[in-house]
């Protein structure tokens, strides 16, 4: 109908009419969209505030799958340094301690669970990382996937790597098992030889070799990837405006 009056104007060279349906028909297009727009932002919101939803508790889960197994790599990175200072005899001490031992034993140890994040997983594959506002929080999602390709990548390596000191010298280092009623669980009872360590070049060496390892794994692959788990908790938890109670 516009555009047969449009026409008819052109015709006629009713240039005033011609100016009048022309921006009527600007306008309605603009308007068109205009509201086409509105719809798409209210969709990326809607899908914005669906996905710190689901977020949330993925981060939370993931947090609590790991949460043992963390803390405890982190400690027995710590024991290990102190113990390979007693057998290197840069602490003067004529014995180790229990968890001294226990770090030994396990030095070739890197398993933690490294859980996804399905609601980034499904928003990054759909393309759709943009419908987040907070740029932030973008940045640290992406991130996240890099500290968790990079964790990956030092467990596969360094666990192939690793120097399995129970079987490489077992008269050094002597296992037997035992249940922790506390942890509720199958656990190793280590005794080392400390003396006989210090006179085992090969065994010194590959004590050396494991905890560089470790040091390596703890400060470029495990402690990024359980700073960025935390950033991210902090993020969403600012967005959604949720407190979490403080640890007793």
């Amino acid at each position: 109908m516009i555009l047969r009056r449009l026409t008819n104007a052109i015709r006629r060279r009713d240039w005033f009419t011609v100016v009048i349906e022309t921006l009527i028909v600007v306008l309605g297009v603009f308007l068109g969209l205009q509201v086409n727009n509105w719809n798409v932002v209210r969709g990326n919101r809607v899908a914005e505030a669906d996905f710190m939803e689901r977020l949330h508790p993925d981060i939370v889960r993931v947090e609590q799958s790991s949460e043992r197994v963390r803390a405890r790599r982190v400690s027995v990175v710590d024991d290990l340094r102190s113990a390979t200072e007693v057998i290197f005899d840069v602490v003067e001490r004529d014995r180790l301690t229990q968890a001294e031992c226990m770090a030994i034993a396990t030095s070739h140890y890197y398993n933690i669970n490294v859980l996804s994040l399905p609601s980034v997983t499904e928003l990054t594959n759909a393309g759709r990382l943009s419908i987040i506002r907070d740029p932030a929080l973008r940045a640290a999602l992406v991130d996240y996937e890099q500290r968790v390709e990079a964790l990956l990548a030092y467990i596969e390596k360094d666990h192939a790597l690793a120097n399995n000191l129970l079987m490489l010298r077992p008269e050094l280092v002597k296992v037997q098992p035992v249940f922790d009623a506390e942890l509720g669980e199958m656990q190793t009872r280590p005794d080392c030889d400390l003396e006989a360590m210090r006179e085992d070049r090969a065994f010194l060496n590959a004590v050396a070799e494991n905890l560089d390892a470790n040091d390596a794994y703890l400060r470029d692959g495990l402690l990024p990837w359980d700073a960025q788990l935390a950033e991210i908790h902090r993020l969403i938890d600012t967005a959604l405006e949720i407190t979490h109670e403080a640890a007793q």
